[in-house]
């Protein structure tokens, strides 16, 4: 008992350091999960794209669509059917900003039915939606 009120009256010299290691392994922690995450983001389809030597980059605000070899459909990462495209798509279209008109971006496997990709095209024109792009991979050339 002595011995604990001795250690109480005592007072350090020490100054209180933070510790740097605990918290620089939560954040490179923290900074896997993100890059897993985002990268799971984009490959929510396995989607085989064909091959292209000209394009451009794609940007957040589009409609993104994806359409699997097994002819999945995906609309913002929602599963959809054919015959319910074009509800979901007036759903979708809803949400987006009416500032500018809406375009949309086709991701789809190299293998799918050029009919499915016309079904898909057209369901979106009549939507209003006639900026249209097909997402592609880059070939070596840039």
């Amino acid at each position: 008992m002595l011995d604990l009120r001795a250690r109480l009256g005592r007072k350090t010299t020490e100054t209180p350091s933070l510790l740097l290691t605990p918290f620089i392994d939560v954040l490179l922690v923290l900074l896997c999960f993100v890059l897993a995450v985002s990268f799971q983001i984009r490959a929510a389809v396995d989607v085989q794209l064909p091959e292209a030597s000209t394009g451009e980059l794609l940007t957040d605000d589009q409609l993104t669509i994806s359409i699997s070899r097994d002819s999945t459909l995906l609309i913002q990462g929602r599963n959809v059917t054919v015959d319910g495209l074009p509800a979901v798509l007036r759903q979708v279209l809803d949400t987006l900003p009416k500032e500018k008109a809406p375009s949309a971006v086709i991701q789809g496997d190299e293998q799918i039915p050029y009919a499915l990709l016309v079904q898909v095209m057209d369901a979106l024109r009549a939507q209003g939606v006639t900026d249209l792009s097909l997402l592609t991979e880059s070939r070596g050339g840039r």
